[in-house]
């Protein structure tokens, strides 16, 4: 075993919100086991490169995922939640400057979500309707990392909802 190319270096939480769908239900442990197919996520995603000092090429990526499972449409969640994480993660210099972004958007977005999974698992197994897991992700369907726009040089990362 040895360490992975990519490391989770810092990670934030900005919102927090995990609430009862139906409060008034008084099924206990409905959440457990829960199939999440026809639920409607939001989902915020975003990355940025953390440029260095001196001017090199970034390693460091600034990774920004909101979820969002309001209940307003699609199959209801035993729970409403709306969590925003921001992660740092740093990519080796041992991979190619053009692959550093790919690798950081898929992976660190992967990082970034098993946390608020885990977050969301473990407030909410204190909650009468018992603890939901959220599915387990693919963020390689949604995050396309398009090359620096020459106007400003921003890396753009589509996929936001």
């Amino acid at each position: 075993m040895r360490p992975s190319i990519i490391q989770l270096r810092q990670l934030v939480f900005q919102r927090i919100s995990i609430e009862e769908a139906n409060p008034d239900s008084q099924a206990a442990g409905e959440a457990v086991d829960f199939d999440f197919e026809g639920v409607n996520f939001g989902l915020h995603q975003d990355i940025s490169p953390i440029d260095p000092e001196d001017g090199s090429d970034p390693v460091a990526f600034l990774i920004s995922l909101g979820i969002n499972i309001d209940n307003k449409e699609g199959k209801p969640s035993p729970y409403n939640v709306n969590v925003l994480a921001l992660g740092i993660v740093e990519v080796s210099k041992k991979l190619e400057n053009e692959k550093r972004a790919g690798v950081a958007a898929v992976n660190g977005m992967s990082l970034v979500y098993g946390a608020i999974r885990e977050l969301v698992t473990s407030l909410s197994s204190r909650c009468l309707p018992g603890p939901m897991i959220l599915p387990t992700m693919d963020f390689r369907d949604y995050l396309k990392v398009l090359s620096p726009e020459p106007e400003n040089g921003e890396l753009k990362v589509r996929g936001s909802n």
